[in-house]
């Protein structure tokens, strides 16, 4: 894979490599292994993902030089590593922590559009530059998320608009390389999709949060955020493989 290259385009070859739209969510809790179980994880189960995602059950707990080691064994796979840190600061702090996560390793960051459409196009040049990506969030899988994300707002424009369709225009404006919008919610996901300009779409959400990862395949998802419903299985492996060949059918029947 060529490391110069954009993440979205790395992604793809990731993708590609491996067969595999499945990003492996790494949430790890109550361990006192946290490191070695998540590079024995890498290991047992690249071949079925394509890449892998760590937010702050490993970032705040494991060291810089332990995450740089967890990122070295990711790319020896061939597969990318995002930072699910949510970003959404003033532009210098912002500035400090790309800077921080691309020298770990990192080949992409998760952001908050709160930040603005100014603050988030700052993100996306500076990422960029380091030739890393930035995936806005546009609607969360939580339950609450509608409470944020699906709320109205009086625009400019005096026009009535809910804030997700909002963040999604400010993450088409500012050239990302992604949006993050939940499995679980199936009409965002068409609605987004419909109006998304070749921008990917990743989705959390399948399974534990109820999810169904063909529905939300021909509803517009492009990569799969899955964790809990492969690490806490009784088989990661086989859980791995199955959701993995159904990700497979349904691009050789839909």
């Amino acid at each position: 894979m060529v490391d110069s290259a954009s993440f979205s385009h790395r992604i793809t070859e990731a993708s590609i490599i491996k067969r595999s739209r499945i990003i492996l969510a790494l949430d790890i809790t109550d361990r006192s292994d946290l490191n070695e179980f998540a590079l024995r994880t890498i290991s047992q189960l690249e071949s079925y993902i394509c890449a892998i995602k760590l937010n702050f059950h490993l970032i705040l707990p494991l060291s810089s030089s332990e995450l740089s080691e967890v990122n070295r064994l990711v790319h020896s796979y061939d597969l990318q590593s995002i930072a699910d840190i949510k970003l959404n600061d003033i532009p210098s702090t912002n500035k400090i922590a790309i800077s921080h996560l691309s020298s770990m390793g990192f080949d992409a960051i998760t952001v908050n559009p709160f930040i603005g459409t100014t603050g988030l196009r700052a993100v996306v040049v500076q990422a960029h530059e380091l030739k890393s990506g930035i995936l806005a969030l546009v609607y969360m899988s939580h339950i609450g998320a509608q409470g944020g994300f699906g709320i109205n707002y009086l625009g400019s424009n005096n026009q009535v608009t809910s804030l997700y369709q909002k963040f999604f225009q400010d993450a088409i404006a500012s050239r990302v390389d992604g949006v993050i919008v939940g499995a679980n919610r199936l009409e965002i996901l068409k609605e987004i999709s419909c109006k998304r300009d070749h921008i990917p779409i990743y989705s959390p959400g399948v399974g534990v949060q109820g999810g169904n990862i063909k529905q939300a395949a021909n509803s517009g998802t492009d990569y799969f955020i899955i964790g809990r419903s492969i690490i806490g299985s009784k088989d990661p492996l086989k859980t791995a493989k199955t959701l993995q060949h159904q990700l497979v059918r349904v691009n050789i029947t839909d």
